[in-house]
């Protein structure tokens, strides 16, 4: 399950990364000092977080007493992206809905933990940490909207059937390996006290409920 390689070629960035408005940077870089360190599955020295809710989530899964084991990008696997070639199945007069011409891509889900609920029954659990309004479905612009508007429309309607794709293929894996995939976005992660600075590292008296 390990992923090694793609953690070697794909380091944070520690510069950050403008986000689409070009103000603020993404937090990144790899967590040390870990209270927990035999309850990670794989090497300490490559436990990277590309967000500040990552880092959040993984301090999460170090202390909380419910998570038994954890990784951060465990494994990859392998979707179909049918938009990276809909540019050239219009050229080549292909059917840009037909399977059979859609690009092969890899995708890289945030973590894996293997979690004890609070009736005592064990999981495993793929987790992609991932904000609500990316979830949408956009909503396309007026016909005389700006050709901003349409420009921006288009790159989240792209978004959203990327990650419609992965999350897709993301849950069957997850099936075929006696696992669940769950994504949590910050309202999850508020009731978990994992944002909002109300987790009770110690004690842990908040719990995520099923």
């Amino acid at each position: 399950m390990l992923n090694r390689s793609y953690k070697q070629w794909h380091k944070p960035n520690k510069s950050g990364t403008k986000s689409e408005g070009g103000t603020s940077l993404t937090h990144q870089g790899y967590m040390k000092n870990l209270k927990n360190p035999d309850k990670y599955v794989g090497d300490l020295q490559d436990i990277i977080y590309r967000s500040g809710w990552e880092l959040a989530f993984a301090k999460w899964c170090d202390a909380s007493k419910s998570v038994l084991k954890w990784s951060s990008e465990p494994t990859r696997i392998f979707y179909y992206n049918r938009i990276a070639k809909l540019d050239e199945c219009k050229k080549l007069g292909l059917d840009p809905n037909n399977p059979k011409n859609w690009a092969v891509k890899n995708y890289h889900v945030d973590f894996w933990i293997q979690i004890k609920r609070e009736d005592d029954i064990i999981e495993k659990w793929f987790i992609e940490i991932k904000p609500k309004d990316k979830l949408k479905k956009p909503i396309p612009p007026k016909p005389n909207s700006s050709l901003k508007e349409q420009r921006r429309f288009n790159n989240l309607a792209k978004e959203y059937l990327i990650n419609e794709a992965k999350f897709a293929a993301m849950n069957e894996f997850a099936k075929r390996n006696g696992a669940k995939f769950y994504i949590f976005h910050e309202d999850i992660m508020m009731k978990l006290g994992i944002l909002g600075g109300r987790f009770d590292y110690d004690n842990e008296k908040n719990k995520y409920q099923k």
